[in-house]
């Protein structure tokens, strides 16, 4: 334990100096210096993540084999979840192209009967030439209302044979949009399958990691010095996001999150499993949050506004989202199947920015959730309302 401490305490001096430099009090008012600032942050919790992970023994390497396939999982899962909203587009469109197809249709139907009308009245008028007709006219009342009534004739039949035209133009155009959309559609659900052939594969990888990990863990005894490693790795992270993010410019035109205390929304619904500070591993350790057990792919919500200030895997976590709220505050969502949000966006209270997952090797699906302030935990409980969420 206190080799790791040693460990973690050179991993934050060596990066101390780098996260210090990104600071710069001009960004708050160029737009340019803040996103470099934010690509910095990215680029050093990255160089942070690695050097924690430059560990050796067969446990690591499980560790990294799980942190692929879980990261590669998640990612998989976004990307069937795109492309089936895709595909429901698509069928939305071919949809309306066939009722937009069935109209013109009908619009055709009326107007042959509308042209065969007229045919029949040309060919009625047909049998008495036009100059015998107007020549045979001796009131000149009675001439020029036949020679409107021939004008406007003529002109209706054109103007109904060139909409009809039209509609068969459409018609032909419609039909060559709804060839194109189901082509596309068979491409986007073959695409599909092989996403989800990829799925299956990496799950059923990410399970055979499972076992051999909790197998090493069960025949070493190491389940707590994992997981006090897994804390002091947590907040090492933390401190290095506290250290990078201080200078970052925060909208004063929101509600403080202080003064949010009882009234913030739950992440999710379910149940929750583990309270705040309850005992863990036999007493020899204490839980920093709770754990909210609810299916796998259950939207988790931002409880409050926040700029996301870590999106990615960390051991003992899983796939883990940090949202940064100003003053010292942040709340903290892992084990996620999926993450939504990247470093630097910006977060809504109710958004949804991932969804509930059993990353970082958990038996069941649930959502870890910690609040800190100035990075010492707080109960979540005093700050969430309960809402629906059950206890066990």
């Amino acid at each position: 334990m206190m080799r790791s401490l040693i460990v973690t305490l050179l991993l934050s001096a060596s990066l101390l100096g780098a996260f210090g430099a990104a600071a710069d009090p001009d960004s708050t008012t160029d737009p340019q210096k803040l996103q470099a600032q934010l690509k910095s942050l990215e680029a050093d919790i990255a160089k942070f993540q690695k050097m924690l992970d430059q560990t050796k023994g067969q446990r690591d390497d499980l560790q990294n084999q799980l942190k692929q396939n879980e990261k590669k999982i998640g990612d998989l899962m976004k990307q069937i979840q795109e492309i089936q909203d895709k595909i429901d587009a698509g069928k939305h469109k071919v949809s309306s192209l066939k009722g937009r197809q069935q109209d013109l249709q009908d619009d055709k139907v009326a107007q042959q009967k509308l042209i065969a009308q007229q045919i029949r009245a040309a060919y009625r008028i047909g049998k008495q030439e036009y100059f015998k007709v107007v020549l045979n006219q001796q009131d000149p009342n009675q001439l020029s209302r036949m020679l409107t009534y021939y004008d406007y004739f003529n002109r209706a039949r054109a103007d109904q044979i060139d909409r009809y035209r039209d509609t068969i133009s459409s018609l032909e155009q419609v039909k060559q949009q709804i060839l194109v959309q189901n082509k596309t559609l068979d491409e986007d659900r073959q695409a599909l399958a092989g996403q989800q052939a990829a799925l299956l594969a990496t799950q059923r990888n990410r399970q055979k990691t499972l076992v051999a990990l909790n197998e090493q863990i069960r025949q070493t005894g190491s389940e707590i010095d994992t997981r006090r490693k897994d804390r002091s790795r947590l907040q090492a992270l933390l401190d290095q996001i506290t250290q990078s993010i201080a200078n970052l410019p925060t909208p004063t035109d929101t509600l403080p999150f202080a003064g949010e205390r009882g009234k913030l929304p739950m992440p999710v619904v379910g149940t929750i499993a583990n309270q705040f500070h309850a005992a863990r591993n036999d007493g020899k350790l204490r839980w920093d949050g709770i754990l909210i057990e609810a299916p796998a792919g259950t939207p988790v919500k931002a409880i409050h506004y926040g700029r996301v200030v870590f999106s990615d895997w960390l051991r003992g976590f899983g796939l883990l989202l940090i949202i940064d709220h100003g003053d010292g505050y942040m709340s903290l969502y892992g084990h996620n199947q999926v993450l939504y949000q990247e470093v630097g966006d910006w977060v809504t209270a109710g958004q949804t920015i991932a969804t509930v997952g059993d990353t970082g090797g958990q038996k069941r699906p649930g959502l870890y959730f910690e609040i800190r302030h100035k990075g010492k935990p707080a109960d979540p409980l005093r700050w969430c309302k309960a809402g629906s969420n059950r206890h066990a």
